[in-house]
């Protein structure tokens, strides 16, 4: 018999997991139909290997306990402090003629920029252990 933690534990990776083979399946549709829907299906590739990744990483253990909420606070807050100098560059570079890149190119830099700092970030204050409050 499942205790409560590993059923809470069991539905959140089958949640993981449909949604990722819901996100690829309605992009496979859709490229069928004749949509450029490719970023759907890595899309839901991607959950559904993060959704093993981080079964196999957290394994009986639970997933959140009060360090990882810390690391986890810090390692977001620093991303965003890093996101918001990134776009106050961008918008500087515009105003000053330096930059002229299009609404899509910029929006894309800056998820880029937001997702990349997040993970090194993450890493960072995983690394280094216990995060003390700001």
């Amino acid at each position: 018999m499942l205790t409560k933690r590993e059923r809470n534990m069991t539905n959140r990776f089958m949640m993981r997991m449909s949604l990722g083979a819901i996100l690829a399946f309605v992009g496979l549709l859709l490229s069928v139909m004749g949509y450029n829907a490719g970023s759907i299906v890595i899309a839901g590739a991607t959950v559904i290997v993060l959704a093993f990744v981080i079964r196999r990483w957290t394994g009986d253990q639970p997933e959140h306990d009060e360090r990882t909420g810390k690391i986890w606070a810090a390692g977001v807050s620093c991303s965003w402090l890093v996101t918001i100098i990134f776009l106050a560059a961008l918008l500087a570079g515009g105003y000053l003629g330096l930059l002229a890149l299009p609404a899509q190119t910029a929006l894309e830099a800056v998820a880029w920029v937001m997702s990349l700092s997040a993970v090194i970030f993450l890493a960072y204050f995983k690394y280094k252990g216990d995060v003390e409050p700001a």
